[in-house]
Formats: structure tokens, C-alpha cells, sequence
């Protein structure tokens, strides 16, 4: 099994769940954590109780069936909610402090939901939320009103010590038919939930909001199914270094280079070295090649047929999903619009104006006796100066795959409102494919259409570190002095199929994740800032990854949960970025 590199939050929990289990030979596929990211102790502990005593291949088999389920994130709390009262009730005897430990959680859980907000009580199940409060009651001798269907529930998810692993999925079987009128054999086992709007709560659309969840789902590949799919090495894989095979399939699906040959050799000698020295760059200017209208190729395999596809389905999804939540989408760019120009107007000078009152201008001042010009005076005019150029990159990763429509959202409003107040705005993707990192540019800072922006489609992996090189040598090439700010949509979790260290025959030493991973970015945005790019990031992602994010960018990152907060989220992160700087207002 391939040793993997883990941010201290993953190690903590996984190392909980591998104590209890008392081995570890396995990789956990569930992992708990707080809503602020830190490792829930107690439920860890059940999860690695569970390895000891159950057949989790019969317990995941199960929860993969109704995995397709909208309501699978409900059905998981619940699920593990009776798998707690099982292997309490196995491990009490040879573990006394198991009870301790169960009150200190008891009292832990209603601390904070004393601490909650009336938003995050608003993104509560309101199922999960009386069964966990009927339990933690129990547990620490409180007393709850709940309703007589709730306390149906409650006893039915007291799954008995004496249960084995078949016997505990023939019982929640049972109750997800009595109770949620789910019958798990008619869904479609591991289907693609696409649950894009059901993470969100958006006028007009009825679903659940979406929620920060006590479980994690790790190491399959189905990951998050509300936020990020998490990508895994599996450990009989071969490295595939990019060939010229590869690179011509990037051309055919991206469009051709941007940059000449000659330029690109000096970028990858700058970038693609070190722990990247395997990889190669492809910058192209977001014109596909079955865009072009002069093109005469054809898609040259199934594969790059399939790719093209994608593409352009997922593009007609963001259109749609912006269509559809047009007056949402259009009071969010109005609501940013007017706090950008605040902002600027506070932290950028006006630019001064000629007229008959001021401080006098003494290279003008022959004006006034020659041609009897009284306009030699200067004053603060009306008009702001925004020596300012700002860059979005999005993360275009498979392991954005289900929020997809969110991420061009929020670009949309940031690019439209950016237009609006006439600061230059270049939209660009990164994303890994066959060794090669892609950035794309799907906004040049000299267009005044953000459109677009909505062909943002995810897809590959994500080298993080060698994206960022990249994208410091392309927005200090112009020599220009101005403000340069660069806003990065990323959910903290850099990886790729590409390791971090090969040996000189080719095997794997390290991965490209991780510890690794995070650290290599952390030192690439600082390269950023070092050379004067105020780099900051929209995070959106799993608490998982919080870690990840405050290491790589500090304190200058915002995270996003839904997407009607974007105005306020992006206005504070542009607020922070402009505070360190020391221009004249």
C-alpha cells in the first residue's frame, strides 16, 4: 500500500480510527470532523471500533447502494448514528472509559449547537438534528420533547450489541422502507448524483441546503458528493509521463499554445523543475479546437470525442443554471459591483482635474497670462484611478466534478462585477492531464465579455505548485507597474497522478499530495507575493481541507458556502488584499 503524506487534521482522525481499529492495513473510507475542521474524536473512534468488529465490506456495500439517493448524506448520519449504539454496547466491557467518552461527546454536541447560528440551524436536517438531540439527551440523562415519529426512529436506530454486520444492514433496510420510503434496490447502486442545486439553497428551487457534514467520505474516489470528489492513487498503478502523443491530444481538446515554442521552453525551464521536472506546460488561449471555425480535423479517438462532449454539456449546464437563477445571479453582481467601488475609491487616489481653484500648477501657470486660461489650478477630481488588474484562477480538477455550475457562477458575478467598475479582469483554469498542467484563459483582461467564463468544465488533476510558477512568470511578463491581484477558487487539496519523487528506475517514493502537496503550494504563493501578486483564495471546499488552506495562503482567504454570499464573500477578500497596500488615497 502506497504511504501516503496527510495534513495534520487527516492524520489526527485517521489515527483515531486506526487505535481503535488496533490495525492499520486499511484506509479508512469515512472520517469525522467538527464543523471547524478539526477531527470529531468520539466518532472517529466509532468508525475504527467498527473495523474491529463488523464486516465493513458489507457495511460500505450497503451504504454504497444508496449512495445514488439525494438524501444518502441524511441516511449516513443516521446509519452511524445505530452503528454507535452497536459497537458501544460491543466494546463497553473491555473498555469502561467508552462511557466517559460518550458523555464528554454528549456534552460536546450540545455546546455547539448552542454555539450554532440561526443559519447553520437553518442547514440542519431537521431528522438527523431530533435524532441526535433524542440520543445525546439519552446519553447525558437530559430530557427532549420530540414527536412520536421521532421517537419511533430513535428506538429503531438503538441497534443492538448483539448485531452483526448483515444484521445491521437488514435493519436500516428496514427502516429507510418504513420511514423514508426507500426501497435501496430500486436505486442505481454508485449512480452520479449531480447534486449541484441540492448544495444550495437558491430561491425557487425546492431541495435541502446545503450543510457542513460530520462524515466524510475518503479514498474511493466518490468523496464529498455535496462539495469535492477526492481523487486516489491506487497502488498497483503505473506513472505515465507525458509523451508527444499526449501533448497533441491537450492541443486537440484545448486549443493550440498561446505562447510560441521558444516561449514555452523558457516557462517550463523556470517552472518544471524539482519535485515538477517530470511534467510539462500547455498555456492556450480557451479557444478549443472544434471552436475554430477553420479547423478541419476531426476527434481523433473516442476518448477526446467523449472529452469535447463533456465540455460542451457541462457549458450548457452553466448557462442554464445562470439563466435560471438570473435575478439571484444579477442582484449578487449588483450588490458586489457597488461594494468594489466603495472599495476602491477608499483605497486607490482620485485622479486629479484641471479648473480656476486649487493649488496651482506651476508648468501651466504661462496659460494664464498668454492665453488667458484660468484653468492652472489642480484639484482632487471625481474620477477614481484603479491602477488595477485582477485575476481569477479556478481549480478545474475532477474534484470540483459536483459543483461545477457554482464555480462559473461565482466567476461570472466576480468578472461581470470587476467589468462594471472598469478594473481588468482575466479569467484562467488550471487543471492536470497526462503530466501536462493546462491553463486556460477563458477571459482576456482586454474583453468586455464574461460569457466566457461559462465554459468552465472540471476535469484531470491538480498540480497546484506547478500552476502557480506558471502563472507568476505570465502576469509579471508585461513589466508594467500596477496592482496585480490573483483570486483563486480552490478547494485546498492539491494532487496529481504525477509523483512528487520517483527513483531513478521509475517507482513511486512520494506522492503528489498531502503534506507535500500543500507545502509545495504554500512555497510557489509565496513566490507570488514576493513578486508583488497579492494572492488570496475563495475557498470552497470540505472543513476537511480548512488545514490546507490556512498553511498555503495564511489568513488572506474567504470560504464560501452558498452561493448568495459570494457579494459579501468576495468584497472581504478584495478588503483584505487591499489593506496591505500603501498607494495614496
Amino acid at each position: 500500500m502506497i504511504k501516503r503524506q496527510y495534513s495534520g487534521n487527516e492524520r489526527r482522525a485517521r489515527n483515531y480510527i486506526w487505535n481503535a481499529a488496533g490495525r492499520y492495513d486499511f484506509e479508512p473510507s469515512f472520517l469525522a470532523f467538527e464543523a471547524n475542521g478539526s477531527p470529531d474524536m468520539y466518532y472517529n473512534l466509532i468508525i475504527g471500533l467498527a473495523y474491529k468488529w463488523l464486516d465493513m465490506d458489507v457495511i460500505l456495500g450497503f451504504i454504497r447502494q444508496y449512495a445514488a439517493s439525494r438524501s444518502a448524506d441524511e441516511f449516513d448520519d443516521l446509519f452511524w448514528l445505530g452503528i454507535e449504539n452497536c459497537v458501544y454496547e460491543k466494546e463497553i466491557a473491555d473498555r469502561p472509559v467508552m462511557e466517559k467518552l460518550r458523555r464528554d461527546k454528549a456534552d460536546a454536541y450540545f455546546q455547539s449547537v448552542r454555539d450554532m447560528s440561526r443559519q447553520q440551524m437553518e442547514m440542519q436536517s431537521m431528522t438527523v438534528y431530533d435524532q441526535q438531540m433524542i440520543r445525546w439527551s439519552e446519553v447525558a440523562g437530559r430530557t427532549y420533547a420530540a414527536g412520536k415519529r421521532s421517537r419511533a426512529l430513535a428506538e429503531r436506530l438503538q441497534f443492538s450489541g448483539q448485531l452483526d454486520a448483515e444484521q445491521i444492514v437488514g435493519e436500516m433496510s428496514a427502516i429507510l422502507q418504513e420511514f423514508f420510503h426507500t426501497d435501496i434496490t430500486r436505486l442505481k447502486a454508485g449512480g452520479e448524483r449531480r447534486g449541484i442545486l441540492s448544495g444550495i439553497h437558491l430561491p425557487g428551487r425546492a431541495g435541502r441546503p446545503h450543510r457542513q457534514k460530520l462524515f466524510l467520505r475518503t479514498g474511493d474516489g466518490t468523496g464529498d458528493m455535496d462539495t469535492n470528489v477526492r481523487l486516489g492513487h491506487t497502488g498497483s498503478r503505473r506513472v505515465h509521463l507525458p509523451s508527444a502523443e499526449d501533448e497533441a491530444f491537450v492541443r486537440a481538446a484545448f486549443g493550440e499554445s498561446a505562447r510560441s515554442e521558444q516561449e514555452m521552453k523558457a516557462l517550463e525551464a523556470d517552472c518544471c523543475r524539482d519535485i515538477h521536472a517530470a511534467c510539462r506546460l500547455h498555456i492556450t488561449d480557451g479557444v478549443r479546437a472544434d471552436e475554430k471555425a477553420d479547423n478541419g480535423r476531426t476527434a481523433s479517438s473516442a476518448e477526446l470525442r467523449e472529452l469535447r462532449k463533456r465540455a460542451k454539456e457541462q457549458e450548457d449546464s452553466n448557462r442554464r443554471f445562470v439563466d435560471e437563477h438570473a435575478l439571484l445571479i444579477g442582484e449578487s453582481i449588483r450588490e458586489l459591483s457597488a461594494r468594489l467601488d466603495l472599495l476602491f475609491s477608499e483605497y486607490f487616489r482620485r485622479m486629479p482635474e484641471t479648473g480656476r481653484a486649487g493649488c496651482l500648477m506651476p508648468e501651466r501657470a504661462y496659460r494664464l497670462a498668454v492665453f488667458h486660461d484660468p484653468s492652472v489650478f489642480a484639484r482632487e477630481g471625481s474620477l477614481t484611478e484603479k491602477n488595477v488588474e485582477v485575476t481569477l484562477l479556478l481549480d478545474a480538477s475532477m474534484s470540483r466534478m459536483n459543483v461545477q455550475e457554482i464555480i462559473a457562477s461565482e466567476a461570472y458575478i466576480i468578472a461581470k462585477s470587476l467589468e462594471k467598475n472598469h478594473v481588468p479582469i482575466r479569467v484562467m483554469t488550471f487543471r492536470t492531464i497526462c503530466g501536462i498542467t493546462i491553463l486556460e484563459q477563458l477571459k482576456r483582461t482586454d474583453q468586455r465579455d464574461a460569457g466566457r467564463v461559462l465554459h468552465f468544465f472540471s476535469g484531470g488533476w491538480n498540480r497546484d505548485g506547478l500552476a502557480f510558477r506558471a502563472v507568476r512568470s505570465l502576469l509579471t511578463e508585461d513589466g508594467e507597474e500596477k496592482v496585480r491581484l490573483l483570486l483563486v477558487l480552490t478547494d485546498a487539496c492539491p494532487n496529481d497522478d504525477i509523483p512528487a519523487v520517483m527513483d531513478p528506475s521509475g517507482r513511486i517514493v512520494k506522492e503528489y499530495e498531502g503534506v507535500i502537496a500543500a507545502s509545495d503550494t504554500e512555497k510557489a504563493v509565496h513566490d507570488l507575493r514576493k513578486a508583488g501578486i497579492r494572492t488570496a483564495a475563495v475557498f470552497f471546499g470540505s472543513a476537511a481541507h480548512l488545514e490546507n488552506v490556512q498553511q498555503i495562503y495564511g489568513k488572506e482567504y474567504v470560504r464560501i458556502r452558498k452561493l448568495n454570499r459570494i457579494a459579501d464573500a468576495a468584497a472581504d477578500l478584495i478588503r483584505m488584499t487591499l489593506q496591505e497596500m500603501t498607494l495614496q488615497i
